[in-house]
């Protein structure tokens, strides 16, 4: 039987909490319509949705469990565990997913009737 190790519960909870800690700043600067420092550097898609790709990811590992055993025929085990601090992760990065696509569309369009206004 070989069994897929998984990393630690609370390991993987601290590396979500400090990798939404990203894309929860832009969020909630973004929906405040404050020009804080850094939110032109975190305004980048791919550092937003690395973030909150690499977040799920390590919290989906630590609560799912996967096992193969050779057998004839082979049987795949999968197990899922209720971790509440990594299911809770989990439910923010699905939350914050699209609050980040409607304030970056809000973004462009403001910078697009700003440049417009500039223009006439």
């Amino acid at each position: 039987m070989r069994d897929f190790p998984h990393s630690s519960n609370n390991v993987s909870a601290v590396v979500g909490v400090l990798l939404l800690m990203v894309p929860t700043y832009f969020v909630t600067m973004s929906a405040l319509r404050y020009d804080a420092p850094g939110l032109q550097f975190f305004n980048n898609p791919i550092l937003i949705l690395g973030t909150l790709a690499t977040a799920f990811a390590v919290n989906a590992r630590s609560i799912l469990s996967v096992k193969l055993e050779r057998e004839k025929p082979p049987v795949l085990q999968i197990a899922l565990s209720l971790r509440i601090w990594n299911l809770v992760e989990i439910t923010l990065v699905l939350l914050l997913d699209p609050l980040r696509a409607t304030r970056c569309q809000s973004q462009v369009s403001r910078r697009c009737i700003q440049k417009e206004e500039l223009s006439d």
